[in-house]
């Protein structure tokens, strides 16, 4: 089961096409008001999703989906 992280992560890699985000776009987009409180679970996500061979994570933390 995905979690609203997941959804979110791959959300926004739709909605961005080829061009890289972060995972702080991502909490500021669904978290405006309280993204800071989210950054260690986004990032948590977000290495869960490239175990998973659904997204790439680069050294400078770009995501980018894997179609």
């Amino acid at each position: 089961m995905d979690t609203i992280l997941e959804i979110a992560i791959l959300e926004m890699g739709r909605q961005k096409g080829d061009m890289p985000f972060t995972c702080e776009d991502v909490v500021r987009w669904i978290y405006p008001q309280d993204w800071r409180h989210f950054k260690k679970d986004v990032q948590f996500t977000a290495d869960h999703l490239e175990e998973k061979g659904r997204i790439t994570l680069s050294g400078q933390g770009e995501i980018r989906i894997i179609k």
